[in-house]
């Protein structure tokens, strides 16, 4: 029975490891050739328009439906990158997941300031992740192999956030659309890197070794959870601590009285 059971659950996650990578390859490279064919040459002036602006400027919705296409992407390979235990846990996986969050956010309020505003913090958080991505890659022997081409596409990202922080600030906005798009490009790039790396994992390891890898991802979570909760432990130890030393302080001082 526990042969069974084993022998389902590998069977399961046989499907679900081909499965994440062909969602998110497929989404990246159809949003891609949406927004190149669509917002991307939708006017003249789009090199100086927002991405969010260029995107409402597209009659068509292709742009609107390409950024939201996008956020799922990520979505999908964050989840085949956990079922495959890559070195993701804490700060990598809740900024690529907060960068998919405000993209697909950001398709929902085409060419408002809003959306300016969370596409930015997007951008911003795609970029942090893809930079914490290259020391978790380097240090993980099946991930070896994309930590040099990913540090230099968060090399790319970084100059591209400075950019943009000059250009939206004392460079009046002159050519903001074409650094938001070159940086957009950059962090797709890292995205398809990481979906093809994925996929060549998800096909190349047995079922068995995708569960022990996954195993050890839900180890590294929970070993995060319970030093945070040691953490917190240990400072309502220490609150407790003092304040029965303030206690006995005051009690000292008025037995004296």
């Amino acid at each position: 029975m526990f042969q069974a059971i084993v022998s389902g659950q590998s069977v399961c996650m046989r499907h679900l490891r081909t499965l994440y990578p062909l969602a998110a390859g497929s989404g990246l490279l159809i949003a891609s050739i949406m927004l190149v064919s669509g917002p991307a040459s939708a006017s003249r002036d789009v090199l100086d328009l927002t991405i969010g602006q260029a995107t409402a400027l597209d009659q068509g919705g292709a742009g609107v439906f390409a950024m939201a296409l996008l956020g799922l992407s990520c979505v999908a390979l964050l989840a085949g990158m956990r079922a495959v235990g890559a070195p993701l846990s804490g700060w990598p996986e809740r900024l690529t997941a907060a960068g998919a969050g405000a993209l697909a956010c950001a398709a929902v309020f085409p060419g408002t300031p809003f959306s300016d505003i969370v596409l930015v913090a997007g951008l911003m958080s795609l970029a942090g992740a893809v930079a914490l991505m290259v020391r978790r890659f380097a240090g993980d022997e099946r991930w070896r192999a994309v930590a040099r081409p990913f540090e230099w596409l968060a090399l790319g990202a970084g100059g591209g956030l400075a950019v943009l922080t000059y250009v939206a600030l004392p460079g009046h906005r002159v050519m903001i659309g074409l650094v938001e798009w070159a940086l957009l490009a950059i962090e797709i790039a890292a995205l398809a890197l990481a979906t093809a790396h994925l996929t060549r994992l998800a096909w190349s390891l047995p079922p068995v070794e995708v569960l022990r890898h996954a195993g050890t991802y839900v180890q590294a979570q929970a070993l995060e959870m319970i030093t945070g909760g040691r953490r917190a432990a240990t400072a309502m130890t220490v609150t407790t601590e003092n304040a029965a030393s303030g206690g006995r302080t005051a009690t000292a001082l008025l037995t004296r009285h």
